[in-house]
């Protein structure tokens, strides 16, 4: 099974941290149809997920039709597609204005949900604010009634896909978020993590968890799990005064045999990668 993943696009207003270009999301909405469909032609997948933070967050009315023109060129692939909630969605938007999105796009889908192909299952889940305007997120008491109860029911390879990371990783040296914008560590990452990687580590069968929001690469495993972090979409990666560049930047994930293997492109060039063998798991 090969898997594609896309996040943390975020169409709208160009970002700058002092003087460093951190993102040129202003040039996305022209090119984003075209790489999308480059991608297919080159990589066959047999999935591809957005990850989310597919907009800046601006106002709810611009936000708004951003994100249908997105999910319209989403329509356009011949395959299966699977959209999670990142942060930025849900700053001005309202979980009925996204999933009325999907739906008028062709996307038959819930906020979180489950997905056989074959010998795995993949589960997405979607965060919520702690709170009505705070910067923290969670996975609702009902999401993680419904991942108990589903992982419990499960026996295939399983693969869960949230946005906001889970495994609690160090953050030194990543340039968007070794806190110098500020930020707290529990904006950082999922406030319930150690709630849901607990029920998470309970299943034998789960084999690895996708997140983003971080924006860069990272992968590790914990108690037999593959926690792995994919890259921003649009990130600079060019060099910190190069600005008006998109790095067109994606994780290829893989599952053949034995072997999980992840990859995150910029273009047609690999740049980090992990590589697992699940033969003691399975």
């Amino acid at each position: 099974m090969k898997i594609v993943i896309i996040n943390d696009v975020h169409v709208g207003k160009p970002l700058m941290h002092g003087d460093k270009a951190r993102s040129s999301s202003e040039v996305v909405m022209n090119m984003f149809e075209s790489f999308l469909q480059d991608l297919v032609i080159r990589h066959r997948p047999d999935l591809v997920i957005n990850m989310g933070d597919l907009i800046r967050s601006e106002t709810g009315n611009v936000d708004l039709d951003r994100y249908h023109k997105l999910m319209s060129q989403y329509s356009l692939l011949q395959i299966p597609v699977v959209h999670l909630i990142g942060n930025h969605e849900i700053k001005r938007l309202q979980f009925e204005d996204i999933e009325a999105a999907w739906r008028s796009h062709g996307f038959e889908q819930d906020r979180f949900g489950l997905r056989s192909f074959g010998d795995v299952d993949v589960i997405w889940l979607g965060i919520d604010q702690e709170e009505k305007g705070s910067k923290n997120f969670i996975l609702p008491p009902k999401q993680l009634a419904w991942l108990k109860q589903t992982l419990n029911g499960s026996t295939k390879q399983t693969l869960i896909f949230i946005h906001c990371p889970i495994d609690d990783q160090d953050v030194s040296g990543n340039f968007f978020y070794e806190f110098l914008d500020g930020r707290k560590k529990d904006g950082l990452f999922l406030k319930n993590q150690n709630a849901v990687r607990e029920l998470i580590q309970a299943r034998q069968n789960v084999i690895a968890v996708f997140q983003a929001h971080l924006h860069y690469f990272h992968a590790r495993i914990l108690d037999g799990i593959s926690y792995i972090t994919c890259p921003a979409m649009n990130d600079n990666i060019c060099g910190p005064h190069v600005v008006n560049n998109n790095p067109e930047v994606y994780t290829v994930v893989t599952i053949e045999e034995d072997f999980l293997v992840a990859k995150a492109y910029s273009g047609e060039h690999c740049f980090a990668g992990f590589e697992r063998s699940l033969s003691k798991q399975l």
